[in-house]
């Protein structure tokens, strides 16, 4: 159920601009006195029961007629119109005619029809769908005993109120008239504007889940700061390959090198004027030239063959060890430069999936593949929402919806302000008019009017026991035990509780013998023993809790008061996002001038 209007006439204590509340589905702040708007939803809710809680205007004044117009669970728009002094008609929305049909006057079957439209039942409402000001525990003091008269039973007019009644009825009547057809005319704009409006909606869902496919995309991207990779599964394999060409690289200059280690560890040879075996090869060559030239034996020379060649062998080896000891080096020098240029040549080719892995935190390539495997995912979900919203807003139907309802709101606000100027808010139906005329006439006057008959006020609950009072209905409406519950409003709680009460409290328990105890500083104390302001903090609590349940369970309709005044401005505003997001499930209307509850509303009126 969604309502879409209310509206009053003669009614003290409601006066929008008009006298009329322009409402949409989600948080509405209205800027009415909320407990009046509590009274006149009820009375056009229950058409069964006496208006008794709507003010009666004073006497002489005009007639406190009221009425509102919903969309129930049924699909059909309904509205509710009642004289608070004589009936009730039921009319309803003729998509073919483009205007409001009578239905039905009679109270019960009414009642019946709002039920099924998914008017919650009184008991629902009390207990979980209304927030009432004066439900807070510390203003629950019961009244000094006395008495309030009950309303009066209803007499015949004297000659003279019943021509002023006759002229009050033949003025409404021009004026119903008059409005019936600016009223039939805005009925079907709003109709139309609803539907336009369900229309648009769904090109608000495509853009949710466009953003929301964004945000993963980003995140899977570190957040926008990891560099794109052209063909990241071409870019990964030649990762490894990359890898596979450094590592033997490197594998092969590590052996030369360890070739070159072990042949230093070796060490050079001994110079040959060093070597014994080479200085006695070259002192034998001396001494046998010596003894040919003394001697004259020439032969003798020839043994200075075998020692001089033993000592140039052994120069020999010396100087090529020298040159291999130089080549050495230099050879060194090369692999170094070679291990330098394989490195160099690695980080070039990996440069940007390093980049990748650092960006997404990964170590791994198998780590990255992953990441880019969800990045891709991402990507493409956010590009099939992104064509999605542009299949959708390049529609013709969306384009003309969106079209339509700005000429429709402009038409809508003519109207309403033609309607406020000459009908001041809804009227009854002519019909009903003209017969409550002829009723008029067909009654015999009176000259003598009953006394009303006082009856005993009612007393509320003590305020100590306002918490368990609270909990004992929601636990009669729900059909569950009372450890189920709090169980089930408990996540709320244990985030709303804490936050009002400067972190005092955390939650809340029932006992053994079915007493509610609250949680905080590290004990656990009963509801009962705690101060008047704490109680307002724990009940509401409690009441957003439970509220949260009953709009979860199916599209309800929600009636808050100025209940949360004595709250701090940041609870204020944080409870006003809160209720913001639980008018996504249902249709909350939050009657308060509060900035704080104004700010955080999907309409304001």
């Amino acid at each position: 159920m969604v309502l879409l209007e209310i509206a009053a006439q003669g009614v003290p204590g409601f006066a929008p601009a008009g006298g009329r509340l322009a409402l949409r589905p989600g948080y509405n702040v209205v800027a009415a006195d909320g407990s009046a708007l509590r009274r006149l939803l009820e009375a056009l809710w229950y058409p069964e029961s006496p208006a008794t809680g709507v003010p009666r205007p004073p006497g002489g004044g005009p007639a406190a007629r009221a009425g509102l117009t919903l969309v129930g669970d049924d699909g059909v728009t309904w509205r509710v119109v009642r004289d608070l002094a004589a009936g009730v008609q039921l009319q309803r929305f003729d998509p073919e005619r483009r205007a409001f049909q009578g239905a039905s006057t009679d109270p019960a079957r009414v009642a019946a029809a709002l039920r099924q439209a998914g008017v919650p039942a009184p008991s629902r409402l009390a207990a979980l769908l209304a927030v009432g000001a004066a439900d807070l525990p510390s203003r629950r003091a019961a009244p000094p005993p006395g008495a309030v008269p009950a309303p009066p039973t209803r007499r015949a007019l004297s000659p003279e109120e019943a021509r002023r009644r006759r002229d009050d009825l033949a003025r409404e009547l021009d004026q119903a008239r008059v409005a019936e057809k600016l009223q039939y005319q805005l009925d079907g704009l709003q109709s139309r504007l609803f539907k336009l409006e369900e229309l648009l909606r769904a090109g608000e869902q495509i853009r949710e889940r466009l953003r929301a496919a964004e945000q993963v995309a980003s995140a899977q991207a570190g957040g926008g700061s990891a560099p794109a990779l052209d063909d990241p599964p071409a870019r990964i394999a030649a990762h490894g390959r990359a890898v596979a060409r450094r590592d033997e690289a490197l594998a092969k200059i590590a052996a030369e090198q360890a070739a070159l280690a072990e042949a230093e560890e070796r060490g050079r040879p001994p110079p040959p004027w060093r070597d014994r075996v080479a200085l006695a090869g070259a002192g034998g060559a001396v001494v046998a030239l010596a003894a040919a030239l003394v001697t004259g034996l020439r032969p003798i020379a020839l043994l200075a063959i075998p020692g001089a060649g033993v000592s140039a062998y052994l120069a020999l080896r010396w100087v090529g060890e020298l040159e291999g000891a130089e080549r050495a080096g230099r050879r060194r020098q090369i692999l170094e430069e070679r291990e330098r240029k394989a490195k160099e040549s690695f980080e070039r080719d990996t440069a940007d999936v390093r980049a990748a892995m650092k960006a997404l935190g990964v170590e791994s390539v198998t780590e990255l593949a992953e990441a880019m495997q969800r990045r891709a995912a991402a990507r493409t979900a956010a590009a099939e929402a992104r064509d999605k919203l542009a299949e959708w807003e390049a529609s013709p139907d969306a384009r003309q919806a969106a079209e339509e309802k700005a000429r429709l709101q402009d038409e809508i606000g003519e109207i309403e302000r033609r309607l406020g100027a000459e009908a001041g808010a809804y009227v009854r139906d002519p019909r009903s008019i003209e017969a409550e005329l002829q009723r008029l006439d067909a009654e015999p006057a009176a000259s003598s009017e009953p006394e009303p008959v006082p009856v005993a006020a009612p007393h509320p609950p003590p305020a100590a026991e306002a918490l368990r009072g609270l909990l004992d209905q929601a636990v009669a409406e729900l059909g569950a035990p009372a450890l189920a519950v709090l169980r089930s409003v408990q996540p709320r709680v244990g985030q709303l509780l804490p936050a009002i009460s400067a972190q005092r409290f955390a939650g809340f328990l029932v006992d053994e013998r079915g007493n509610l105890l609250v949680q905080g500083g590290g004990k656990t104390v009963p509801a009962a023993g705690l101060t008047p302001g704490d109680r307002d903090l724990c009940w509401i609590a409690l009441r957003v809790g439970l509220l949260e349940q009953a709009l979860a369970a199916g599209k309800a309709v929600a009636v808050l008061e100025d209940a949360f005044g004595g709250l701090p401005d940041a609870s204020r505003r944080a409870l006003g996002r809160l209720l913001k997001q639980l008018g996504r499930a249902g249709q909350i209307v939050h009657a308060t001038a509060d900035a704080a509850f104004r700010e955080s509303a999907d309409h304001a009126g």
